[in-house]
């Protein structure tokens, strides 16, 4: 099944927008397949005609739901990237530079009612049902963000091969991804392996940068995997 965006066009945009943030809250909190046009109808005090009349279907609205929840962060790091090659010109951007491009938007994205990001919501959604419709969609309208990355990432590793440097942007993604989620309200997995103290401040946001990009720097910058000894045995 192809899933394409299908929005009526009209004046009377607090109720679509209204139906919108309904569906982004319950989309993030349920996954797309569970939350049901009921739900968002219910949530938004609308009735059910009311979404087919704006979104065409669920399929429409939750598409135009994952792109609202997706899109702004990626924009943000394309963005950010512009203004680092204005300021670089030829020269390849710096890698904290980089990291920051695709970190801070994430860290800064749009947020529940329980302060919960919409964007790690989904994104684990995501993961975990790669063969999903929704998957494929979001993987179509976002691969241009994921390639620019990467090949400015080549430009600034360019000892690492085009493979490589692949491996490694899924590396710093998926950290990025799996140390947010484990500070999101409710999850209790570092207060488990750190119950005395807490490293950081979980409310600011610039210190959570800080250290994900210092963290994710030493892995993504180290020399290539070819030059590495046998792990087995240090030769």
């Amino acid at each position: 099944m192809k899933l394409e965006l299908k929005t009526h066009n009209t004046g009377n945009q607090n109720t679509k927008d209204r139906i919108l943030e309904s569906a982004k809250i319950l989309l993030a909190s349920k996954g797309p397949e569970a939350v049901t046009v009921r739900d968002i109808a219910e949530s938004s005090n609308v009735n059910v005609a009311s979404i087919n009349y704006y979104f065409g279907s669920k399929e429409g609205l939750i598409c135009e739901a994952l792109l609202a929840i997706l899109e702004p962060t990626n924009i943000s790091r394309k963005e950010m990237i512009r203004q680092a090659k204005e300021r670089f010109q030829t020269a390849p951007i710096p890698l904290p530079v980089m990291l920051d491009a695709i970190i801070r938007p994430l860290v800064e994205s749009e947020k529940s009612t329980d302060k919960s990001r919409l964007f790690i919501r989904v994104e684990q959604y995501l993961q975990t049902n790669p063969l999903s419709p929704y998957a494929k969609f979001v993987y179509e309208h976002f691969h241009q963000y994921a390639k620019l990355i990467i090949n400015e990432l080549h430009r600034t590793l360019p000892h690492l091969s085009a493979s490589e440097v692949v491996w490694r942007y899924e590396f710093a993604r998926g950290a990025l991804i799996h140390l947010l989620a484990n500070i999101e309200p409710g999850s209790t997995r570092l207060k488990m392996l750190s119950p005395k103290t807490s490293w950081i401040d979980f409310e600011n946001e610039e210190a959570i940068i800080q250290t994900i990009v210092a963290n994710i720097l030493g892995g993504i910058a180290a020399p290539t995997t070819g030059n590495h000894p046998d792990y087995r045995t240090g030769i």
